[in-house]
């Protein structure tokens, strides 16, 4: 089987040993330099291996396939007994990711401090799916052989207890989740918007700095998001992170190459400002301290389906649908149950990235499979689709009247400050071309589990219980004045046909799709 890193070599591998030689980085525009050195007769490279010891000093150049340390999965050769380390892993991504690593054979570690319930808590809201305590979850996943070392630490305050935990687990991948993931609640007032820059970048800071003392050879799965690029009104194609190698930049008659580069940053709230902190803390400690490191710009995650939730009630991940933590499908659609018009803002031409639940885990353990070089900081945007918000909600209506709901459009007052109309153009190659994804995920598929799942007694329940938190109310200009509505109509009773269509219907798969939702699937 030709799996897509078997050509990978010992210089990825997180139980490599660096000795002899190694000076130089592999961040940006430094990897040509690399190369140079490599070549150099006179520079000497050689490793020890933490896995095989009697292999001695030698040069890293077994290939993934060649050494009886990893072993063919689906996804790609894995790190036998691979230790992974989920930061975050009470969360609607730590909790699914957990479980499929767990089956695949990684010995899973997690940490959470249950921020996150907290706050759905603190808006008066809860998860509409039932998930249990930490204690019943980790023994619902034991009846189905799944064995997860879990402790209950803050990584911003308990620092020296992450510390121990790492000293004591030497995880082989850590993954970062442990971050406030929400917008809104960023906007509601300084006391949140201190809130979510403390946790997530100092936060993540104290990481890097824990991972440079305790396990320099550990990569780390950095989840980012597409929001840190902004939507550039020029319509800028929004590049993996960092420039390509043959990128130019031409001003008053001079040329200069951008290869390496890395891309603008448009951050359009205090959450994603702290993300692009983030990114430049991560790029700066693999240049300075031989990190290694995968930033995740990721799309809007959507659905409730991977194999392994799906197994087992008891095994299911959140579902929130308040307007501080429900991402727009989730609460469209717990919108389109409730009997709440959807609400959208302004036209609803707004365009955002989106992947699907089960697409975004395997994403996850294909870059978790294969391990960026020492140095090496990289970018990949994980995305299978661009929509207009519009769409959304017309798509959303579509599938909910096959569950006999009579669904209404609702356009309000944009809360936010942001272009009401805008291309997006998502550069997302790596993925595919380098780590063999092949999506999975079908928007109206999985839509139609999401209502199967949402509109079962228990569930419908639980969301009649906190309609009142649905409606958006956090506006960014800081008033408490509530959103004025512009229009309320029936799905399909409105054509909001924009300027950008010629320009969305050209761009394929890698610069995804599209400027109304067909059923391809």
């Amino acid at each position: 089987m030709n799996l897509h890193n078997s050509e990978k070599t010992c210089w990825n591998c997180s139980a490599a040993i660096l000795k002899g030689n190694v000076d130089f980085r592999s961040c940006g525009q430094s990897k040509e330099e690399i190369k140079k050195k490599i070549e150099d007769p006179d520079f000497t490279l050689v490793i020890e291996c933490a896995r095989r010891p009697e292999l001695g000093h030698f040069e890293p150049n077994i290939t993934f396939e060649q050494c009886n340390q990893w072993i063919e999965t689906e996804y790609g050769y894995m790190l036998k007994n691979m230790r992974v380390m989920i930061l975050g892993i009470d969360g609607y991504l730590g909790w699914p990711l957990a479980l499929k690593l767990a089956k695949l054979g990684c010995k899973v570690s997690g940490v959470d401090n249950y921020l996150r319930r907290d706050m759905v808590m603190e808006k008066g809201s809860h998860t509409a799916v039932p998930i249990q305590r930490m204690t019943e979850r980790l023994q619902a996943a034991k009846k189905h052989g799944i064995n997860i070392n879990f402790r209950r630490i803050d990584i911003r305050s308990e620092l020296h207890k992450l510390r121990e935990f790492m000293d004591e687990i030497k995880p082989e991948a850590i993954v970062h989740y442990a971050e406030i993931p929400s917008a809104p609640y960023s906007m509601v007032d300084a006391e949140h918007a201190l809130k979510v820059q403390d946790n997530n970048t100092v936060g993540t800071l104290g990481i890097l700095f824990a991972m440079k003392d305790i396990i320099p050879e550990t990569s780390m799965i950095k989840l980012g998001t597409l929001g840190e690029y902004g939507a550039p009104l020029t319509g800028r194609p929004l590049f993996e992170g960092l420039f390509p190698a043959d990128a130019v930049m031409k001003w008053d008659n001079r040329e200069w190459s951008l290869g390496g580069e890395m891309t603008p940053r448009n951050p359009p709230s205090f959450y994603h400002v702290g993300k692009v902190q983030d990114t430049f803390n991560i790029y700066e400690a693999c240049k300075y301290w031989w990190l290694r490191s995968y930033d995740v710009m990721q799309g809007i995650i959507y659905g409730v389906h991977t194999e392994e939730v799906s197994e087992d009630p008891k095994l299911r991940t959140r579902f929130d649908f308040d307007e501080w933590f429900g991402t727009v499908i989730n609460r469209f659609v717990a919108q389109a149950i409730l009997g709440i018009p959807l609400t959208i803002y302004g036209k609803g031409e707004q365009i955002r990235g989106f992947i699907g639940l089960e697409d975004a885990m395997q994403c996850m353990v294909r870059l978790i499979f294969s391990p960026p070089e020492p140095g090496q900081y990289d970018v990949v945007n994980q995305v299978s689709a661009v929509y207009r918000i519009v769409d959304l909600a017309e798509a959303v209506a579509e599938v909910g009247r096959g569950f006999d709901l009579n669904v209404k459009i609702q356009r309000l007052e944009n809360p936010r400050v942001e272009a009401d109309k805008h291309p997006m153009e998502v550069v997302s190659t790596k993925l595919e071309e380098e780590f063999g994804l092949e999506p999975k995920v079908k928007l109206k598929e999985e839509l139609r589990r999401m209502f199967e799942l949402l509109t079962q007694p228990e569930i419908k329940e639980r969301l009649e219980e906190k309609r009142h938190v649905v409606a958006p109310k956090t506006r960014w200009d800081g008033t408490k004045d509530e959103m004025d509505i512009l229009d309320e109509y029936d799905p399909g009773a409105r054509t909001f046909e924009s300027d950008l269509k010629q320009q969305l219907d050209r761009i394929d798969g890698h610069g995804r799709e599209l400027s109304g939702i067909e059923e391809k699937d």
